[in-house]
């Protein structure tokens, strides 16, 4: 799919405080994948999900781009030592324009500081959070390390400047197949109040993706130019230009 709007869920009209929007974010609250990782980075290029929402408070549209997927990543596992994380790390684009208009807003007019972007993990058709496993009398973490990013203004490898939401960090205690939500927050003054809540932008997912035992993972892929490219300009994100293959069992 080529930067279509994601079919597999109907286009929702969210009208609720003058934003179009699917809900709110708290702020307390197995298959063979070889020839998936030979052809990663070029199919990558042609997975791309997007999703919009309406502020019709600014008359602006948010459109959300998962400019690159998630392939598979090693299931980490209970422990707290040996996190690995997805591969390759999800990134995803917000573009923001004036209602009616084809060009986005210059992204130096945006006030960037006040957007924030929140992952969870959904099962792989998308219709159930598999963020909780319920194990009483506790509930474990499926989905680990940093759920929330904060935009970065950075330059593709065409040199086009764009506002990108990177999450390098993020692992899954179990395997199987999943995808993520992402979810965007345009936050607001009230926002810092205490129990407030932060009304959800625009959402999209992402490609449903593996999460392998450590005996099958078939190991992790060369970075791709996208993100060689925004580590030159600053961003933490791992980088790895020599990957070995993995010997057989």
């Amino acid at each position: 799919m080529n930067r279509d709007t994601f079919n597999a869920q109907p286009q929702q009209n969210y009208a609720a405080d003058g934003y179009q929007q699917s809900g709110y974010y708290n702020n307390n609250q197995q298959q063979d994948n070889s020839s998936a990782v030979d052809d990663y980075h070029k199919s990558n290029e042609n997975t791309i999900y997007k999703s919009i929402g309406l502020d019709e408070r600014e008359k602006r549209t948010y459109e959300l781009v998962v400019c690159q997927q998630p392939l598979h990543a090693r299931m980490c596992g209970f422990g707290e030592k040996d996190r690995r994380p997805i591969d390759p790390p999800p990134i995803v684009q917000l573009i923001v324009k004036q209602q009616g208009q084809d060009s986005p807003i210059d992204v130096q007019m945006l006030q960037i500081p006040f957007f924030v972007l929140h992952v969870t993990l959904w099962s792989d058709d998308r219709s159930e959070e598999r963020n909780i496993i319920s194990n009483p009398p506790k509930c474990t973490r499926v989905l680990m390390g940093s759920l929330v990013s904060s935009p970065s203004l950075l330059k593709n490898p065409e040199g086009e400047q764009g506002l990108y939401f990177a999450f390098p960090d993020l692992s899954i205690r179990t395997e199987g197949r999943y995808t993520l939500r992402f979810s965007l927050m345009k936050l607001v003054n009230s926002d810092f109040q205490e129990n407030a809540k932060s009304k959800i932008v625009a959402q999209v997912f992402s490609d449903p993706f593996t999460v392998y035992s450590a005996k099958k993972f078939p190991g992790m892929t060369e970075s791709t130019e996208l993100s060689k490219a925004f580590a030159k300009q600053g961003l933490k994100i791992p980088i790895r230009n020599d990957v070995r293959a993995r010997k057989a069992d």
